[in-house]
């Protein structure tokens, strides 16, 4: 069972009510996972949105030669990996990694978006922060492109 309180801990969900929590909450599960466990491939279907509690997670990906996964990022406790399965085209983009022992909050992405349908101002809150992350993201990764030439 996932608490209002396991939630409120997470950037993505501050600007929540406690009612609009308690609708997340019901939606979550926690799951545990050893060292170097796969949570999720890369190209396969993003079916859930994953919150680190404890841990350190590895985003890897292939290059367009295939070959070895390249570690391209990290996510440890209060960071959220996994969005695609929140956006479309619903395809993880790059694989998911444990580097130590990990606790994780896993969401339905079908069921969280049904949410978000049913109530549009938790939809609005979330995905603003999950936007914003992949915004991060993104700038994070340019600059490691940028300053590796």
């Amino acid at each position: 069972m996932v608490s209002t309180h396991d939630l409120r801990g997470f950037d993505i969900f501050k600007e929540l009510t406690n009612p609009e929590l308690e609708n997340v909450a019901e939606i979550a599960k926690r799951e545990n996972y050893d060292a170097n466990k796969r949570i999720f491939e890369e190209k396969s279907w993003a079916n859930n949105l994953y919150l680190v509690v404890k841990g350190l997670i590895v985003i890897k990906m292939k290059g367009d030669k295939g070959g070895e996964q390249l570690p391209i990022d990290t996510a440890g406790p209060g960071d959220i990996f996994g969005w695609s399965a929140v956006t479309e085209p619903h395809a993880f983009t790059a694989a998911a990694w444990t580097t130590k022992k990990s606790e994780i909050l896993v969401f339905n992405g079908e069921a969280l978006l049904d949410l978000f349908k049913k109530n549009n101002h938790i939809g609005y809150k979330v995905m603003a922060k999950v936007a914003a992350v992949i915004s991060s993201r993104l700038r994070k990764l340019n600059r490691k492109l940028v300053n590796s030439r």
